[in-house]
């Protein structure tokens, strides 16, 4: 299996830097009352330093197989784009739901009895997150 170190690790970065201006900016507040959170109760979760590194690797994770659907695919049957990065984008959408990322949390979020503004909120990020992630890994990749 190939890596592509800058185009999967910087594609697991912008899922920070949106995670940062999403949840951090756009809809702090918001997502904090849906998710039942306080600033109190994030303090006493993991340590920050940890829990980045968590998501970042688990974000490298998710490159990878944005990667080899985007990239070794269409490699093997020798299809090319004149658009990589909105290409990327467009694989990394559907893949958002056809591979589990938006279906699986749903399934999850209807048991755990969460309100629809916490699945919109969270549904959302993914979404964006998907498809900028397929269009930096279409583009550098």
């Amino acid at each position: 299996m190939t890596i592509d170190w800058l185009s999967q690790g910087a594609a697991a970065v912008s899922a920070l830097v949106i995670g940062f201006i999403w949840y951090g900016i756009l809809f702090k507040n918001t997502w904090m009352s849906a998710a039942g959170l306080t600033l109190a109760k994030i303090k006493r979760g993991l340590h920050p330093a940890i829990l980045y590194s968590i998501v970042l690797i688990l974000c490298f994770i998710l490159s990878i197989g944005l990667h080899r659907h985007i990239i070794l695919i269409h490699a093997k049957f020798g299809s090319t784009t004149d658009y990589p990065f909105w290409h990327g984008v467009s694989h990394g959408i559907t893949d958002s739901f056809l591979y589990g990322a938006i279906t699986v949390f749903l399934v999850n979020a209807l048991f755990d009895l969460r309100n629809w503004k916490y699945m919109l909120i969270n549904i959302g990020y993914w979404i964006i997150v998907f498809g900028v992630m397929g269009g930096i890994v279409g583009y550098l990749g």
